[in-house]
C-alpha cells in the first residue's frame, strides 16, 4: 500500500495545501525559512527574541567554528544542551555543515556521556556551560574528541555545505530504551525533512503559530514535530526552561499549539476544567498528542473548550511521524491516516514500513539491524489494523505480548485501550499474575479520574470499577478477560517520554 498526501487535502484550504512542499536538505530548508520569514521571531524567551535572520546567522557561525576546528564532514558531532536557543542554533548548524548531529539527552551522567563519545565515535562535542562539570570526565578520558562550549561566537559566517545529498545522514537520535538498551537511529536529511513536512498535514491553519515546547529536543517528537515543523511554518517557538515556572510561562506566551504526550495533556485538561482555558494562555487552538496511546476521553473533552486534540503515531525510526488523525471525534481510537511518502504492508498483524522518513540504520548495531529490516522493510514491532476508510489502529506491541500457558497470545495494549476508553479511567496496565490457587490470571491496574468519578457519587468505587471492567470483558475473548482489578493511588513508573514502564514479567 502506497500513501499519498491527498488524504489530507480536505483539511485545509487549497492555497495553504499548495505551500506544503518538502525541502530536501537542511541547508535548503534554512535558506527557505530565511527568505520567507527573516524578520519574524523564530525563537522567543522572556530575555530575548531571535528572528529567523538571526538564527540563520548563528547557524552559519556554528559552521565556521566547525570549519576552524577542522571537523570532517559526515563525522559525528555531539550536541548536549538543555531545551533552549543554544540547542537550536547548534544542532541546525552542525547538520547544515554536513556533519551528523548526535543528540545526547542532557540527563546523561558523566560516564554515560563518555560512553557515548566512544560508541558514536564523536569527533567533537558541543556542550552547554550549565553542564560543564559533567563533561570533565569525558574530556580526561577522550582526548581525541574536541570539546566546544556553546557561546556567542565572534567569528565570520560560513555558508552551508550545499554538496550535502538528501540521502546523507543528518542526525542520530537515541531511541527511548524503556525496555532495553537505547540505540542511535541514523536519520538522513530526506528523513528529517519528510518528518518535518508530515507535521503540517491535517491542520486547518498550520502557519504562524505560537509554540510552547515542553518535549525534550533530543526526543524525536520534540525535534521534528515541535522544533522543525515550527520553523517550517514561520511560527515562534518558546521553550520550557524550568518545569516549576511552566504554567506562569504558558500564561505569558499564550501558545496557539502544544505538542505533548497524553499524560501531560491529561494534566492540562484537568487544569482547564478547573480554571478555564486562560490558565493555558487563552489562545490555544490545537494539541498534537502522541508518544503513547491517546485516550478517547482527551480527544472528546478538549473540543468543549475550543481546542482540537489530534492523536498521532510515530517512532524514532520513522523521523517521528507515521500517521495523524484529523478526524478524532469521528474515530477517537484511531491514530489516523498514514502520512505520505511511505509504503506499508501488514505481516502477521505487524506494521512494516518503507519510506522517505525511515532511518538508514541503527548506528554501530549490526545485530539489531539484521533483525529490524527484511528486504528494505522496517519491522516496527507494532501490531495494527486498518479500517475500510484507511484509518490506522494500534492493537499492541509484539514485545509486550503475553503468552499464556495454554498457548494463547494476549496483547495488553489492546485490552488497555478498551479500559482507557472508560471516562473514569485515566490510565491502565494489564499484566499476567498468579492467584492464590496458582492459576494464571490477567490483572488490570488502573488510575482513576477523580474529576469524572466524583460527581457520580459512587460509594463503592472498587465494585463500580469492577462492574465496568466486566462490561469490557464482554467485548473480549475468554482468555483475554480481566479477572482482578487494582486501583492505584500513585502513578505508574514512567519513562522520560511519559510512557508506562512495563514490568519485565509482562513481556
Amino acid at each position: 500500500m502506497i500513501i499519498t498526501k491527498n488524504y489530507f487535502e480536505k483539511y485545509t484550504d487549497s492555497e495553504t495545501f499548495s505551500k506544503l512542499k518538502i525541502d530536501k536538505t537542511i541547508p535548503l530548508f534554512l535558506d527557505k525559512i530565511e527568505e520567507q520569514y527573516k524578520d519574524l521571531v523564530a525563537v522567543g524567551s522572556s530575555l530575548k527574541k531571535v528572528t529567523y535572520k538571526e538564527l540563520i546567522s548563528d547557524a552559519k557561525k556554528t559552521n565556521q567554528v566547525l570549519s576552524n576546528e577542522q571537523i570532517p564532514v559526515k563525522s559525528n558531532v555531539g550536541v548536549i544542551c538543555n531545551n533552549n536557543y543554544d540547542f537550536v542554533k547548534t544542532a541546525l548548524g552542525v547538520m547544515a555543515y554536513g556533519a551528523v548531529a548526535t543528540l545526547l539527552p542532557v540527563q546523561l551522567d558523566e560516564k554515560t556521556i563518555f560512553g557515548c563519545c566512544m560508541k558514536y565515535q564523536l569527533t567533537c562535542l558541543f556542550y552547554e556551560k550549565a553542564i560543564a562539570e559533567k563533561i570533565e570526565f569525558a574530556k580526561k578520558m577522550a582526548p581525541m574528541v574536541k570539546f566546544i562550549e556553546i557561546a556567542e561566537y565572534n567569528v565570520e559566517e560560513k555558508e552551508y555545505n550545499y554538496d550535502i545529498k538528501e540521502t546523507d545522514p543528518a542526525c542520530i537520535v537515541l531511541t527511548g530504551g524503556t525496555t532495553g538498551k537505547s540505540k542511535g537511529a541514523i536519520l538522513s536529511h530526506k528523513a528529517v525533512m519528510t518528518g518535518t513536512l508530515n507535521g503540517t498535514f491535517g491542520i486547518e491553519k498550520v502557519f504562524n503559530d505560537i509554540y510552547y515546547s515542553i518535549m525534550p529536543l533530543t526526543h524525536v517528537f520534540g525535534l521534528i514535530r515541535n522544533l522543525l515543523t515550527s520553523l517550517y511554518t514561520g511560527s515562534t517557538i518558546y521553550f520550557c526552561l524550568d518545569k516549576r515556572t511552566m504554567f506562569k510561562e504558558i500564561k505569558e506566551v499564550k501558545p496557539t499549539i502544544l505538542i505533548v504526550v497524553p499524560a501531560l495533556a491529561e494534566i492540562f485538561l484537568n487544569l482547564t476544567k478547573q480554571f478555564g482555558l486562560g490558565f493555558l494562555g487563552g489562545n490555544l487552538k490545537t494539541i498534537i498528542c502522541g508518544g503513547a496511546s491517546v485516550p478517547p476521553y482527551l480527544v472528546e473533552e478538549f473540543p468543549k473548550f475550543g481546542v482540537t486534540l489530534l492523536p498521532g503515531y510515530g517512532l524514532t525510526e520513522t523521523a517521528n511521524l507515521v500517521s495523524g488523525n484529523p478526524e478524532g471525534l469521528k474515530k477517537p481510537t484511531s491514530v489516523g491516516y498514514l502520512y505520505p511518502n511511505q509504503e506499508i504492508k501488514i505481516v502477521d498483524s505487524e506494521l512494516w514500513i518503507k519510506g522517505d522518513n525511515l532511518l538508514d540504520a541503527y548506528y554501530n548495531e549490526p545485530e539489531e539491524n539484521k533483525t529490524a529490516f527484511v528486504d528494505g522493510w522496517f519491522k516496527t514491532g507494532d501490531l495494527v489494523k486498518l479500517d475500510e476508510e484507511g484509518f490506522l489502529y494500534i492493537t499492541g506491541r509484539i514485545k509486550d505480548i503475553i503468552v499464556l500457558s495454554n498457548g494463547e497470545n494476549v496483547s495488553p495494549a489492546y485490552i488497555e485501550d478498551k479500559i482507557n476508553s472508560l471516562d473514569v479511567i485515566q490510565d491502565s496496565l494489564v499484566t499476567l499474575e498468579t492467584n492464590e490457587f496458582g492459576a494464571e490470571i490477567l490483572q488490570a491496574e488502573v488510575i482513576l479520574r477523580p474529576a469524572v468519578l466524583g460527581p457520580k457519587g459512587i460509594t463503592d468505587v472498587q465494585g463500580y470499577i469492577e462492574e465496568l471492567i466486566r462490561e469490557v470483558n464482554k467485548t473480549l475473548f475468554d482468555y483475554e478477560q480481566i479477572q482482578k482489578v487494582v486501583i492505584r493511588t500513585e502513578d505508574f513508573p514512567r519513562s522520560p517520554s511519559m510512557k508506562i514502564i512495563r514490568p519485565r514479567k509482562a513481556l
